[in-house]
């Protein structure tokens, strides 16, 4: 008998080659493994075994036995002999576990689990020709033989596979599914051990027609934008969709997978690239980065000489992969519409911000660090917000956000210019800059929503050397009417971005905005003086931009002792203006002081002086350059921030003439006081 078997039931016959009274049929005895009883009684040394695996041992003379080494089984004992005319006996370890002890030799027969086990990939399958029933078989023992059976509800064998586990102990099997459907499992069996093992129910059910449709009948976009288009599938993970015909000059085909099985794909179509740069290859398709669908293939049989022109397109898609030029199952259409450039608005953003993407730029916008404005001081961000359709193909704006290399590339060399210069006759033009690490233009996309935030850094920008003004820098010290002009090229490279019917040949698209890059200023508002109290306020404006982080230093004149000093940070508010609050509740009436306020972006101090004077009550009638002023009885009165307290009538008046320096008259308070000298001069006509 030629050949390995691993099975335990084997019948040798032997033939006449051998002696007459070995003729006959055998019963054979099959053992994985086989060791061989040494001189000194043992196994020559300890042995590891799988539980359910016979062994064999050679030359082993009369009996031996077999002792429990462990408390798990210390009560095991068995003897073991060999057979008439046989060497060998056999330890079938089928229901042992632990450590054995050989022949009291000290060797032990150590039983450890195989570990055997069986998982399926998909539980439910359809008998859709091509599928299968996958899974992976793994054990703790590496290149062992095992048998893959696929059996039917009743148990009966449909298919089998010879396998043997790799390195790592595992082994990977498949079986078609194109079978009758019901209830399958797959059994497993170790060849040496006869080790069993039998996964989860397999649920095998008749596949479904396939079919593909739209979710829209309408897919509606500017041309050059890149628009969404989303398929659902039934029966099938694969829809392939066809992109215009023959005859309307665009022929575009992709084959989408539903790769997490929710029955709908989402691709997206850049339409900019149906034109010229389809034809180096450029795939207009695309998906999201984080989506579980994918594109297969892709093809662009026909494109245009420019940009694809506003119209209709077909769309068609069939169920299947790469099915294309058959029947459709579902057709929509492409919905084209002229692009255009609406407006620029002008914004100031402050000179901390260095926004870096969308979500940033949008935080800026809801924390009034970026606000409008026609008015930037130098030093601050210049912030263009650009609304404008059909562009988000050409700068690439779905999956990118900065979008400045994307926007320096079609600056140079079309079909979009921007400049800044000067708004009068003998103009010099800003030296704008889109690349490197000196950049001083930022372009921030909002793809979505058409809408392109143009961020330019007056701190870092200069007129061009060949300009009238030279390479000087934006001067801080002056203001300068700027004209921006966002153009779009006509016909230019090749790309037709205007309407025909809008513009001629030779006329190309030009939205202009105007500001001004002012000298930043800060002043402080009157009154200078404040109430020996807690909570006193001083306030001031600036065109400086809102969100920008102000320095307030109060600090005591050489005169006054003990000397003090008093910071505060306020920041910008959206109007302009900003509120530093102190506590002088410690300080001492008459003292004087400075109030210093600056900025990041502000050159020098502005400076006013103060006093601390007596907590002040509601004024008397009399004209504002003579004004009187309530003093109160001692420790009676109680100061209030910002506000005229008034006066009991036991208090006497006394007149001071430092109206500016009352604290707490704001335009309220000297509104009231010119009323009441008006009041006064009728009554004394």
């Amino acid at each position: 008998m030629n050949g390995e078997y691993a099975s335990e039931d084997l019948e040798v016959e032997f033939g006449d080659s051998f002696v007459d009274s070995l003729r006959g049929t055998y019963s054979v005895a099959f053992a994985g493994t086989t060791y061989t009883h040494s001189g000194n009684g043992g196994l020559g040394g300890d042995k590891s075994v799988l539980p359910g695996e016979k062994i064999a041992v050679v030359g082993a003379p009369g009996e031996v036995r077999l002792d429990g080494a462990d408390d798990s089984n210390s009560d095991y004992f068995q003897t073991f002999s060999n057979g008439t005319n046989s060497q060998v006996f056999y330890i079938n370890t089928d229901d042992l576990s632990g450590d054995y002890e050989y022949d009291l030799s000290g060797d032990i027969i150590t039983v450890r689990d195989l570990g055997l086990s069986v998982s399926v990939d998909e539980t439910t399958v359809t008998n859709e020709a091509g599928n299968t029933i996958e899974g992976t078989v793994t054990a703790v023992d590496a290149s062992r033989s095992i048998t893959v059976e696929l059996l039917d509800n009743g148990g009966n064998t449909v298919a089998t596979d010879q396998g043997q586990f790799d390195g790592q102990g595992e082994y990977d099997f498949s079986f078609s599914a194109d079978r009758e459907p019901g209830s399958y499992t797959v059994e497993v069996t170790d060849d040496d051990t006869q080790d069993e093992v039998e996964s989860s129910t397999i649920t095998v059910t008749d596949a479904q027609a396939a079919a593909a449709s739209f979710a829209t009948s309408t897919v509606s976009d500017q041309r050059g934008d890149i628009v969404s288009i989303t398929v659902q599938m039934e029966g099938t993970d694969h829809a392939s969709i066809t992109v215009g015909a023959p005859d309307q000059g665009v022929l575009a085909n992709v084959t989408l997978q539903d790769g997490n099985d929710d029955g709908q794909a989402t691709v997206y179509l850049n339409t900019y690239e149906l034109g010229p740069p389809a034809g180096s290859g450029t795939n207009p398709f695309d998906v999201d980065d984080d989506s579980d669908d994918s594109i297969e293939h892709w093809t662009v049989t026909s494109h245009t000489s420019n940009l694809i022109d506003a119209g209709e397109y077909d769309l068609e898609v069939r169920a299947g992969d790469q099915t294309y030029g058959e029947n459709s199952d579902s057709v929509a259409v492409l919905a084209l519409e002229e692009r255009s450039t609406q407006s620029i608005k002008m914004w100031t953003g402050a000179a901390s911000l260095s926004p870096t993407d969308l979500s940033e730029v949008n935080e800026a916008l809801g924390n009034n660090e970026i606000t409008q404005s026609s008015q930037i001081a130098v030093g601050d961000y210049a912030v263009h917000q650009l609304k404008a359709t059909g562009l988000e193909g050409l700068l690439e704006a779905r999956a990118n956000e900065d979008v400045t290399s994307q926007f320096a590339t079609a600056v140079s060399s079309g079909p979009l210019d921007l400049t800044i210069e000067e708004a009068n006759q003998d103009a010099s033009a800003l030296d704008l800059d889109l690349s490197g690490s000196d950049a001083n233009v930022r372009v921030i996309a909002d793809g979505a929503d058409d809408t392109y935030y143009i961020i330019v850094d007056t701190s870092a920008i200069n007129f061009e050397p060949s300009s009238p003004r030279g390479a000087e820098a934006l001067p801080k010290d002056e203001d300068t009417a700027l004209e921006t002009n966002f153009t779009v090229l006509q016909d230019d490279a090749g790309f037709d971005f205007t309407p025909d019917a809008e513009y001629d040949d030779d006329e190309n698209s030009e939205t202009l905005v105007t500001y001004t890059a002012a000298e930043p200023d800060i002043s402080v508002d009157e009154p200078y003086n404040v109430s020996q109290a807690s909570g006193q306020t001083i306030r001031g404006d600036t065109n400086i931009a809102p969100g920008t982080e102000m320095n307030v230093r109060i600090r005591s004149k050489s005169s006054t002792s003990p000397s003090f000093l008093k910071t505060a940070s306020p920041t910008v508010q959206p109007d302009g203006t900003f509120k530093a609050t102190v506590d002088f509740s410690s300080q001492n009436v008459g003292d004087e002081y400075d109030i210093n306020v600056d900025a990041p972006i502000h050159s020098g101090d502005v400076t006013e002086s103060g006093t601390v004077v007596q907590s002040m009550m509601t004024p008397t009638t009399g004209d504002m350059t003579d004004t009187t002023t309530a003093t109160p009885e001692p420790d009676t009165a109680t100061p209030t921030p910002d506000t005229m307290t008034e006066a009991p009538s036991t208090t006497s008046t006394t007149e001071t003439s430092t109206p500016t320096t009352t604290p707490g008259f704001g335009v309220v308070v000297a509104l009231t006081a010119l009323i009441a000298a008006a009041l006064l001069a009728i009554r004394r006509d």
